[in-house]
């Protein structure tokens, strides 16, 4: 995508901080050497540097894992928007897995991090086609900075965007109707599991569970989020981040402003202590963040 859009682009320039290989960037390396600067492992100047860019009129994107990038380069990227420049900053590998490497590298309170800064909107598409969308987003629609999200694990997912479908900011779209209970998440891994639970909770108990993918990490429109909970009395939201400061807060404090809550019983899943390690699956399990561990939770909650 990031090819694409350099072949349309001449101002675009990628930064990488040592990850090329890890962060996919080896085709936009080989394909356009002159506007890909290898900053090494030295994130704060890497940002410095895009900043700069920015500022003489280039379309700078900053590449590396997530937990380096929202983390170490942090106030420089809260100066590139005090000078309201342009940037896109790509974290790869976010969230809980891999879990492998430990919690040093598990980005679970990036979104928290990043959500304050000014006229920044965050995103996390669901799979390669939204991806597409994101980067489009990013470099031509959107007026100020960007953190795109990305998972970059295999992961097989088991439902497809309906036809048709586009990014409108605020807004997301459903992969599962449903009409007793809601869950709203983003990302391959944990929609993933929110689809499988709804599979779940409609095989053994008859629950219809409403799946709502909704890629925009720190901003909701509240006329489409009235549509999505209408008549539903259970409304659940699964981050792949801690829960303080991640989606489910915001839509929850989303729904609060706008009188939505009233009756309604609002639950927010999440990483909820420092991450654990180990493999995929039992990391999931043991946080309670797996289909089957959904799928109980949310159904002792709507019992």
């Amino acid at each position: 995508s990031l090819v694409a859009q350099a072949e349309k682009n001449s101002k675009l320039v990628a930064l990488d901080a040592d990850l090329v290989l890890d962060c996919g960037l080896i085709p936009f390396m080989e394909r356009f050497p002159d506007r890909y600067i290898e900053c090494g492992i030295a994130e704060q100047d890497m940002v410095s540097q895009a900043g700069a860019l920015a500022l003489s009129g280039m379309m700078p994107v900053v590449h590396s894992f997530a937990c380096f990038l929202s983390t170490r380069p942090n106030e420089q990227i809260y100066n590139n928007a005090s000078e309201q420049t342009k940037v896109m900053y790509v974290g790869s590998l976010a969230g809980l897995l891999p879990a492998v490497p430990g919690h040093s590298h598990q980005s679970v309170r990036d979104i928290s991090i990043l959500a304050a800064t000014p006229n920044m909107v965050l995103l996390q598409p669901c799979n390669e086609k939204e991806v597409e969308m994101a980067v489009d987003y990013c470099l031509n629609e959107s007026s100020g900075s960007t953190y795109l999200r990305l998972v970059s694990i295999p992961c097989a997912i088991p439902f497809m965007l309906p036809p048709g479908y586009s990014l409108e900011e605020g807004r997301g779209v459903v992969v599962r109707d449903g009409s007793d209970a809601v869950i709203f998440a983003y990302g391959p891994v944990m929609l993933v599991e929110a689809y499988k639970a709804a599979e779940l909770l409609q095989d053994q108990y008859g629950v219809s569970l409403k799946v709502v993918n909704l890629p925009w990490l720190n901003c909701v429109d509240s006329e489409w989020l009235a549509t999505m909970i209408e008549g539903i009395k259970f409304v659940f939201t699964l981050d792949d981040h801690y829960t303080t400061g991640g989606q489910g807060d915001m839509l929850l404090s989303k729904m609060t402003e706008a009188g939505m809550v009233g009756d309604r019983q609002c639950r927010k899943f999440g990483v909820e202590e420092l991450p654990l390690c180990g493999l995929g699956e039992e990391v999931l399990h043991a946080h309670g963040l797996d289909a089957v561990s959904l799928a109980d939770r949310m159904k002792y909650i709507m019992d």
